[in-house]
Protein backbone atom coordinates (compact mmCIF):
# COMPACT_ATOMS: atom_id res chain seq x y z
CA UNK A 1 0.00 0.00 0.00
CA UNK A 2 1.33 3.40 -0.96
CA UNK A 3 1.64 5.71 2.06
CA UNK A 4 0.91 8.73 -0.15
CA UNK A 5 -2.66 7.48 -0.61
CA UNK A 6 -3.42 7.45 3.12
CA UNK A 7 -5.44 10.55 3.90
CA UNK A 8 -5.82 12.24 7.26
CA UNK A 9 -9.40 11.00 7.66
CA UNK A 10 -8.10 7.43 7.22
CA UNK A 11 -5.77 7.99 10.18
CA UNK A 12 -8.60 9.23 12.39
CA UNK A 13 -10.79 6.29 11.41
CA UNK A 14 -7.96 3.85 12.13
CA UNK A 15 -7.44 5.42 15.58
CA UNK A 16 -11.20 5.22 16.18
CA UNK A 17 -11.13 1.51 15.40
CA UNK A 18 -8.04 1.01 17.61
CA UNK A 19 -9.82 2.71 20.51
CA UNK A 20 -12.74 0.28 20.22
CA UNK A 21 -10.39 -2.72 19.97
CA UNK A 22 -8.34 -1.61 22.97
CA UNK A 23 -11.52 -0.89 24.93
CA UNK A 24 -12.91 -4.36 24.23
CA UNK A 25 -9.61 -6.13 24.99
CA UNK A 26 -9.01 -4.14 28.20
CA UNK A 27 -12.59 -4.62 29.41
CA UNK A 28 -11.84 -7.49 31.78
CA UNK A 29 -14.27 -6.18 34.38
CA UNK A 30 -17.64 -5.04 32.98
CA UNK A 31 -18.10 -2.85 36.08
CA UNK A 32 -14.78 -1.01 35.63
CA UNK A 33 -15.26 2.72 35.82
CA UNK A 34 -13.51 5.99 35.23
CA UNK A 35 -13.82 8.18 38.32
CA UNK A 36 -13.36 11.92 37.90
CA UNK A 37 -13.23 13.95 41.10
CA UNK A 38 -13.92 17.67 40.75
CA UNK A 39 -13.97 19.33 44.16
CA UNK A 40 -16.76 17.53 46.08
CA UNK A 41 -18.35 15.81 43.10
CA UNK A 42 -17.45 12.44 41.64
CA UNK A 43 -18.32 11.69 38.04
CA UNK A 44 -18.40 7.94 37.47
CA UNK A 45 -18.35 6.70 33.89
CA UNK A 46 -18.16 3.10 32.73
CA UNK A 47 -14.94 2.41 30.82
CA UNK A 48 -16.85 1.04 27.84
CA UNK A 49 -18.97 4.20 27.65
CA UNK A 50 -15.82 6.34 27.69
CA UNK A 51 -14.34 4.10 24.98
CA UNK A 52 -17.37 4.47 22.76
CA UNK A 53 -17.51 8.25 23.29
CA UNK A 54 -13.83 8.70 22.45
CA UNK A 55 -14.12 6.44 19.42
CA UNK A 56 -17.12 8.36 18.10
CA UNK A 57 -15.24 11.66 18.57
CA UNK A 58 -12.28 10.46 16.50
CA UNK A 59 -14.64 9.03 13.87
CA UNK A 60 -16.55 12.32 13.59
CA UNK A 61 -13.31 14.28 13.21
CA UNK A 62 -12.33 11.97 10.36
CA UNK A 63 -15.81 12.37 8.90
CA UNK A 64 -15.41 16.16 8.94
CA UNK A 65 -12.15 15.92 7.02
CA UNK A 66 -13.72 13.44 4.59
CA UNK A 67 -16.73 15.68 3.94
CA UNK A 68 -14.58 18.68 3.09
CA UNK A 69 -12.14 16.78 0.89
CA UNK A 70 -14.42 14.30 -0.89
CA UNK A 71 -17.94 15.76 -0.86
CA UNK A 72 -17.19 19.50 -1.12
CA UNK A 73 -13.98 18.86 -3.12
CA UNK A 74 -12.14 21.59 -1.20
CA UNK A 75 -8.56 21.77 -0.02
CA UNK A 76 -7.69 22.19 3.63
CA UNK A 77 -4.73 24.14 4.99
CA UNK A 78 -1.99 21.51 5.15
CA UNK A 79 -0.18 23.06 8.13
CA UNK A 80 -3.38 23.22 10.22
CA UNK A 81 -4.34 19.67 9.27
CA UNK A 82 -0.91 18.30 10.20
CA UNK A 83 -0.83 20.26 13.49
CA UNK A 84 -4.30 19.06 14.49
CA UNK A 85 -3.53 15.47 13.55
CA UNK A 86 -0.23 15.43 15.43
CA UNK A 87 -1.87 16.79 18.58
CA UNK A 88 -4.82 14.36 18.57
CA UNK A 89 -3.23 11.19 17.26
CA UNK A 90 0.04 11.95 19.02
CA UNK A 91 -1.68 12.38 22.38
CA UNK A 92 -3.44 9.04 21.89
CA UNK A 93 -0.18 7.28 21.03
CA UNK A 94 1.74 9.04 23.80
CA UNK A 95 -0.82 8.04 26.42
CA UNK A 96 -0.78 4.37 25.46
CA UNK A 97 2.98 4.07 25.05
CA UNK A 98 3.94 5.88 28.24
CA UNK A 99 1.32 4.71 30.70
CA UNK A 100 0.15 1.28 29.64
CA UNK A 101 3.38 -0.19 28.32
CA UNK A 102 5.44 1.08 31.24
CA UNK A 103 4.84 -1.04 34.37
CA UNK A 104 5.97 1.65 36.82
CA UNK A 105 2.75 3.60 36.18
CA UNK A 106 0.45 0.66 36.79
CA UNK A 107 -0.92 0.45 40.30
CA UNK A 108 -0.71 -2.94 41.95
CA UNK A 109 -2.10 -2.01 45.32
CA UNK A 110 -4.43 -4.26 47.28
CA UNK A 111 -5.88 -1.25 49.06
CA UNK A 112 -8.75 -0.04 46.84
CA UNK A 113 -8.76 3.56 48.09
CA UNK A 114 -5.09 4.09 47.26
CA UNK A 115 -4.14 5.23 43.81
CA UNK A 116 -0.90 6.62 42.55
CA UNK A 117 -2.25 8.18 39.40
CA UNK A 118 -0.88 11.69 39.95
CA UNK A 119 1.39 11.51 36.90
CA UNK A 120 -1.31 9.85 34.79
CA UNK A 121 -3.85 12.50 35.78
CA UNK A 122 -1.36 15.30 35.13
CA UNK A 123 -0.68 14.05 31.61
CA UNK A 124 -4.40 13.57 30.98
CA UNK A 125 -5.15 17.13 32.09
CA UNK A 126 -2.35 18.54 29.92
CA UNK A 127 -3.55 16.51 26.94
CA UNK A 128 -7.16 17.58 27.52
CA UNK A 129 -6.22 21.26 27.73
CA UNK A 130 -4.03 20.97 24.63
CA UNK A 131 -6.79 19.24 22.69
CA UNK A 132 -9.57 21.53 23.89
CA UNK A 133 -7.81 24.90 23.62
CA UNK A 134 -5.39 24.30 20.73
CA UNK A 135 -6.45 21.36 18.54
CA UNK A 136 -10.21 22.00 18.52
CA UNK A 137 -9.94 25.66 17.40
CA UNK A 138 -7.39 24.60 14.76
CA UNK A 139 -9.83 21.95 13.50
CA UNK A 140 -12.77 24.36 13.37
CA UNK A 141 -10.73 27.09 11.65
CA UNK A 142 -9.37 24.57 9.15
CA UNK A 143 -12.85 23.29 8.28
CA UNK A 144 -14.21 26.83 7.91
CA UNK A 145 -11.32 27.82 5.66
CA UNK A 146 -11.92 24.68 3.63
CA UNK A 147 -15.65 25.33 3.27
CA UNK A 148 -15.32 28.97 2.27
CA UNK A 149 -12.23 28.59 0.07
CA UNK A 150 -12.84 29.03 -3.62
CA UNK A 151 -12.20 26.12 -5.94
CA UNK A 152 -9.06 26.29 -8.04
Amino acid sequence: MNLQKIKVYHLFWIVSLLIVIIGIVQNNDPNATLDINIHDTYFVIRNMDATIFLSVCYFLIGLGYWLIQKIFKKQLVKFLTITHSIILIGSFIFYWIIFFCNPQYQVNSNFPLYDDYVSVNTVLIIEFLLIFFVATPIYIINLLIGIFRKNK
